[in-house]
């Protein structure tokens, strides 16, 4: 099953699902790297929260970054999708936050 470094499961993702969409993984794998430069090929573009983790080379987002929830998940992909976060919801990263401040 193959699992991007957002969190998202490519198995349960509908473009992964119909063929449209190469799996994704995690910030440490070089699975990541050649997907980030198929985006930059095929759409002149790359997921920041991918290119992210692999710069810092973070696995999982959620279970490895510090960070996280970080501004590439509260702002999404504003230039593409207009304001909002991605993959998950405002209530899910400010729940989040809520819980990791109580450890």
């Amino acid at each position: 099953m193959a699992v991007g470094a957002c969190g998202v499961s490519c198995d349960v993702c509908g473009l992964y699902v119909k063929g449209i969409c190469n799996p994704c993984a995690a910030g440490t794998e070089e699975a990541a790297q050649k997907k980030l430069a198929g985006q930059m090929e095929r759409m002149g573009m790359h997921c920041p929260i991918l290119a992210c983790a692999v710069k810092r080379k973070v696995g999982y987002c959620s279970k490895d970054c510090d960070e996280f929830p970080c501004g590439n998940f509260e702002s999404g992909f504003e230039s593409v999708q207009g304001p909002g976060s991605y993959p998950y919801s405002m209530s899910y990263l400010n729940m989040f936050k809520r819980r990791r401040r109580k450890k």
